[in-house]
């Protein structure tokens, strides 16, 4: 029986901790950490993986493993199928698309290289010869997010949550291995953001928000997707750069504390 133990690396404040912690030996130690990279992420969190990578290698880190399935915006953009899910203006009403992003783009490549560590090609069996866990880098003040794992021979665990740890507690870990403060994982134009959060990348990186408004601009028209109704990443149904992006009470849409999978922002 094969047995592995990954980590599942989003860069994010959580995962950046958990990668410490188990190289620290204060949680279970990871044979590898895997990225999974939409090559859509903004540039800071490039630069937090560079640093943990960095850090590993000095302080006995599990090997960090970056796998990718494409970048997420160009195949939404090119091909006939949609992933993102966009706000869609249905004749005034709100509709919101079925997200495909999480899974093909960061569960599936993980799945895809935990079999290869174990040693399992495209197409072998897998259950009943070998199995994983996953640790998963959410912590107690997120515990909505937990979800099991797809596959039976995979099993997650939430060392953060066992250790009762909060988002907080994850901060001052990488602050006291001597790294910056991470800031959240997530593609730059994830619709899964507040008002505050698209305020915050236009006012801190105008340049990740610039990119954000050009990849809005593209997918207003969505027929190609079979979408019969304009396509936008604000709730407000209005294209990026004329959002009024001020921060009222109530006008806020807070996706990430229900990010389907816990793969996302962490």
């Amino acid at each position: 029986m094969k047995t592995l133990t990954y980590l599942s690396l989003g860069a994010g404040v959580q995962s950046s901790a958990l990668y410490i912690l188990s190289a620290q030996g204060k949680a279970p130690k990871a044979d590898v950490a895997i990225f999974a990279d939409t090559q859509d992420e903004p540039q800071y969190v490039y630069e937090q993986l560079g640093r943990l990578m960095s850090w590993g290698a000095v302080h006995g880190g599990a090997p960090v493993k970056i796998v990718s399935k494409g970048r997420l915006s160009e195949l939404q953009l090119t091909t006939t199928r949609s992933f993102v899910p966009m706000f869609v203006d249905n004749d005034g009403r709100r509709g919101f698309l079925r997200r495909k992003c999480t899974r093909e783009f960061k569960v599936e490549p993980i799945e895809k290289e935990v079999r290869a560590q174990l040693g399992f090609g495209r197409g072998q069996r897998v259950q009943g010869r070998a199995t994983a866990t996953g640790m998963i880098g959410i912590s107690r003040d997120e515990i909505q997010r937990m979800k099991p794992a797809r596959m039976a021979w995979i099993e997650h665990i939430f060392p953060l949550v066992d250790l009762g740890m909060r988002r907080a507690d994850c901060s001052r870990v990488v602050e006291e291995a001597g790294l910056p403060t991470p800031l959240k994982s997530a593609c730059v134009f994830c619709p899964f953001k507040d008002t505050a959060s698209w305020m915050w990348l236009r006012r801190e990186h105008p340049e990740e928000f610039e990119k954000a408004c050009q990849f809005d601009e593209a997918i207003r028209d969505g027929s190609r997707h079979g979408i019969r109704h304009k396509a936008f990443l604000h709730s407000s149904l209005k294209p990026l750069r004329q959002v009024d992006l001020v921060d009222r009470q109530g006008d806020l849409f807070d996706g990430f504390q229900n990010e389907c999978e816990g793969m996302c922002g962490v």
